[in-house]
């Protein structure tokens, strides 16, 4: 009699620790396996000091960087288990927004006084007609890294100096430079789209339906083919992904390499090199309106229909710790969203700087619509098609991309 009342303590007590026990679950692109990234280390580190801290457990998901935000949409509209806390990209927080995914967070970080600090980079991105729907805790964007030997009188800055240097580096072996530019929307975010907003034009009209068919884009685009078919770029850049684009560049034969401040994360020896000297660092080609370049800010989100609210407070009020804050947006070679953060680690390098000058003087964040990556897929294709095919007109073939994409999804 003795042992079963025992036994029912014990079950009853296990019960009320189990029932008190939070869990906060959280989305992200980052493995945490990878002992060698300095993202995944620093991710785990923060996981266990939170654990301990709170008395919190965290459940972490890793879910592809692309696939993060179509995800969290399906899982808000069908109503099922939704995470406390999602990684997300600037890119994608209108998308999130129109599918009724993400909730408002001024009441929930009400008090907490770093949010104050929160500079220009996370609030263009992250307030959205006076109401925050993420916290951004890093800027990047993309940078043009060029070989200072080969350019002694600095790189070309407008599309003119472009197609006349670029003959000059150029032979059968050798590119004047490199950069992705295949089949999928990131290459229309770091690529084309900078161009386009240098040439005065519109990927997406007021309510993000596809507007790309017009003069300045097919401008950009003549321009794209014009290097292209000149030899100017590698094939391997239209017809490849990311690391074919960086290779013509690591092995050498481009004396240019338009990637983003992110590069220096696969690219061995980048920032060490910028900071030597021997490689630097410029922003876009101007159309006539200024250089332009993709930024891109990083984040969370708390989504609607998140059980954890208080966990999820807590989470964000750990992430954005300075000294942790610093060492996650250095591991990722971005900026900091927090100036304390920017101020207890060493950004005082030639590297960091250019970045931080070229984001503040070229950088701009890419249009909203609700079928973002939808319709920035269909016009990688698009572009991919012109480049290979030289008998296709321009035009013609913007127009045909827009009004497929406006029929399938509006």
């Amino acid at each position: 009699m003795k042992r079963s009342v025992i036994t029912l303590l014990l079950v009853g007590l296990f019960a009320l620790v189990s029932a008190s026990a939070q869990e906060l679950v959280v989305w992200g692109s980052h493995d945490l396996t990878d002992g060698e990234n300095p993202n995944s280390v620093a991710l785990n580190s923060k996981i266990d000091s939170f654990e301990a801290d709170t008395g919190v457990n965290v459940a972490y998901e890793q879910v592809a960087w692309d696939q993060l935000a179509t995800k969290l949409a399906i899982a808000v509209q069908s109503g099922g288990d939704v995470p406390d806390v999602v990684e997300a990209g600037s890119q994608h927080i209108p998308a999130l927004l129109d599918a009724g995914a993400l909730m408002p967070l001024d009441d929930l970080l009400e008090g907490y006084d770093w949010t104050a600090e929160l500079g220009d980079g996370d609030r263009s991105a992250c307030v959205i007609d006076g109401t925050r729907y993420c916290i951004a805790h890093n800027v990047r964007g993309g940078m043009t890294y060029y070989r200072a030997d080969a350019f002694p009188e600095g790189y070309p800055q407008t599309t003119r100096e472009w197609l006349e240097v670029a003959g000059t580096v150029t032979d059968d072996d050798n590119y004047f430079s490199t950069q992705f530019a295949g089949r999928s929307y990131a290459s229309v975010e770091i690529m084309w789209y900078p161009m386009i907003v240098s040439n005065g034009g519109l990927l997406f009209d007021d309510e993000g339906r596809p507007a790309w068919a017009n003069e300045e884009v097919a401008e950009v685009v003549e321009f794209g083919r014009t290097l292209f078919g000149e030899g100017y770029f590698p094939e391997v850049n239209v017809t490849g992904d990311f690391s074919d684009a960086e290779a013509p560049w690591m092995n050498g034969s481009a004396a240019s390499f338009r990637g983003g401040s992110w590069s220096a994360v696969f690219v061995p020896g980048l920032q060490a090199s910028v900071d030597a000297g021997e490689v630097v660092m410029t922003g876009g080609v101007d159309f006539g309106e200024g250089p332009k370049v993709f930024m891109v800010s990083e984040g969370w989100v708390v989504p609607e229909g998140a059980e954890n609210l208080d966990a999820a407070a807590q989470w964000l009020d750990a992430f954005f710790e300075p000294e942790f804050l610093a060492q996650w947006a250095a591991a990722q070679f971005g900026i900091p969203t927090l100036a304390s953060a920017y101020e207890v680690a060493d950004f005082d390098s030639t590297f960091y700087q250019s970045v931080d000058d070229i984001l503040g003087a070229q950088g701009v964040y890419m249009p909203q619509s609700p079928y973002y990556v939808e319709s920035l897929d269909a016009l990688a294709v698009a572009l991919q098609e012109i480049f290979l095919d030289p008998d296709i007109d321009i035009a013609a073939h913007l127009q045909d991309a827009q009004d497929e994409v406006l029929r399938r999804y509006w």
